[in-house]
């Protein structure tokens, strides 16, 4: 698949920039839903999150949630960018992504989730499906509820 073809300036044009936020938003809301059903907790979204920061999704405690939707994984890019914004609140970092035509997977590190790997570093991370995660997060709503 051909890429993208950028604007003289290297921008990508417009049309392409609000496809890429419009599924950002949808993966989002879709994410929400989903996570809700899972859960029963009151999962929502960030809606101030382009201008102050901080996770997509808002209602898990104790995690920092980045939701990505796109058609190829930039994995390392969005774990960057999820560790960091997790690190700013406080919280443990986590990348809900799907591509198209695929389930949700996520990215956790491994150091929150593994006894004996709690000095390991961000960038040990594992990868699971949405319901996994789902059980992880509901397990520490109980420890800390």
């Amino acid at each position: 698949m051909a890429r993208p073809a950028r604007l003289a300036t290297g921008l990508l044009p417009l049309a392409l920039t609000m496809n890429s936020q419009r599924k950002g938003k949808e993966g989002e809301r879709e994410l929400t839903r989903l996570l809700r059903e899972l859960l029963g907790a009151d999962v929502a979204r960030n809606l101030m999150q382009s201008r102050d920061g901080g996770a997509d999704l808002l209602g898990l405690p104790g995690w920092a949630l980045e939701v990505k939707r796109a058609a190829r994984a930039r994995l390392s890019e969005w774990w960057l960018q999820t560790c960091q914004q997790a690190e700013a609140a406080g919280l443990r970092p986590a990348l809900a992504y799907r591509l198209d035509r695929q389930p949700w997977r996520v990215v956790i590190a491994l150091r929150h989730v593994a006894a004996g790997f709690e000095n390991a570093p961000l960038t040990l991370r594992l990868e699971t499906d949405v319901e996994v995660f789902a059980a992880l997060a509901r397990e520490v709503m109980t420890i800390s509820g």
